[in-house]
């Protein structure tokens, strides 16, 4: 998936993700309809990858997203479907969309001069070696952060790892999506 593609399943998961959680008269002034409510509590439920595949709210996403991801080589639409099943999973614990990405809000000084994920948590999450991790750890972390984090940065972010876990791309460290993290993490203040 390139950066425009990215870029075009990113702004369909955030419209995706507004459908559940945005009022009703936000979603009419941006001609999106409500989605149902079973749609989020499923996703909730929903503790492993296989799991979010089979949940109508991911269905719903995945139909939405352009041809460019959903077609092609049958391994490649597999991935993509893969990747995507981690961005739902992941975008349904975040209640409210914020400005900053979620390794800068975690990074944050919380109690007694501490960040509010503590930094094996963190460690954690970087380390993770299947969706199925990933998804547990970063629920864990976003519950941690009161489900407010940026929507589009976190569907990003997500895409990001799953490319990295799946190839060997990209190769030099200081391109790589936990290497960014870690910045945003201990740089936060």
């Amino acid at each position: 998936m390139d950066k425009e593609q990215l870029q075009r399943g990113v702004s369909t998961a955030l419209r995706w993700w507004k459908s559940m959680y945005v009022t009703a008269s936000e979603l009419k002034k941006e001609g999106i309809q409500a989605a149902p409510t079973a749609w989020k509590a499923e996703l909730k439920r929903a503790e492993s990858i296989d799991a979010v595949l089979l949940t109508q709210g991911f269905r719903a996403l995945w139909f939405s997203l352009s041809n460019e991801i959903t077609e092609g080589h049958e391994r490649q639409v597999g991935q993509n479907m893969l990747c995507w099943a981690a961005v739902a999973g992941a975008l349904v614990t975040v209640s409210k969309n914020h400005a900053e990405s979620f390794a800068k809000l975690a990074g944050k000084k919380g109690e007694g001069d501490k960040p509010i994920v503590s930094e094996m948590r963190f460690a954690q999450l970087q380390q993770s070696q299947t969706p199925e991790e990933f998804l547990r750890r970063i629920r864990r972390m976003l519950r941690q952060l009161h489900g407010e984090v940026s929507v589009t940065q976190l569907a990003k972010d997500t895409c990001y790892w799953y490319q990295e876990l799946t190839s060997n791309y990209p190769k030099h460290a200081d391109k790589r999506v936990a290497v960014r993290w870690a910045m945003d993490y201990y740089q936060a203040k």
